[in-house]
């Protein structure tokens, strides 16, 4: 029983020292003041939150990295540019071509009139006065001849010499030119053909010489 009786009073000794100190205040620390450390960075440890010193930290350095040792934001420079150079133009290349010249026609010298002329293979009196510049008229009346007359290679005709001009002009066709001989021509024919060019200067043009025969199909310079 007593050893109940000791235990019972040891039991409330402690709940009545338990109680006491529950009523007791707590100890208050001390407040300290915070302190900064080098370059304005709150010291671990203040109170400070984790969070707000780690965004406090960021912010800092990233104000510090944008400003140099005066203050001012350093500006970047740009990279150089480049420059492309101009593009060389090659030189154009004229290489000449062998042209021929043209041929040279010869002009015929003019045509002298005479006081008599035999009638060639391929003319005929209308072909002389034109060639001569002599009015057919004039040249038939010389000569006693009229329209409907016929004459043959060999004729000699009297030219007048104060006969009137061919009534209009003389050339039937452009030259000077080239001709192509066709079968029968002969260059009589082919100088009635052209009205007022001398079959003579047409052997001369094209180095023909007696009996001043052509072929067919012969290209010839017409003065």
């Amino acid at each position: 029983m007593k050893i109940k009786h000791i235990l019972l009073v040891l039991v409330i000794g402690l709940l009545v020292i338990g109680v006491s100190g529950c009523r007791l205040p707590a100890s208050t620390p001390p407040v300290t003041t915070p302190t900064e450390g080098e370059g304005g960075f709150p010291v671990p440890g203040d109170g400070t939150e984790t969070m707000g010193l780690f965004e406090t930290i960021a912010t800092q350095t990233a104000a510090a990295l944008a400003e140099g040792e005066t203050g001012q934001v350093t500006n970047t420079p740009e990279p150089p540019t480049a420059t492309m150079a101009p593009a060389q133009t090659q030189p154009v290349v004229t290489v000449p071509t062998n042209t021929p010249p043209p041929a040279v026609v010869p002009t015929a010298a003019p045509i002298e009139v005479p006081s008599s002329y035999t009638l060639q293979k391929g003319e005929f009196p209308y072909c002389i006065a034109r060639r001569f510049d002599i009015h057919p008229i004039d040249l038939l009346s010389a000569n006693g001849l009229s329209i409907s007359s016929t004459t043959y290679p060999g004729r000699e005709l009297r030219i007048p010499q104060n006969a009137r001009e061919w009534p209009g002009d003389t050339a039937l066709h452009d030259h000077p030119a080239t001709y192509t001989v066709r079968a029968n021509d002969t260059i009589y024919s082919i100088a009635c053909y052209y009205g007022d060019v001398d079959p003579m200067a047409i052997a001369a043009a094209n180095d023909i010489s007696s009996p001043y025969n052509v072929t067919s199909g012969q290209t010839l310079q017409i003065p």
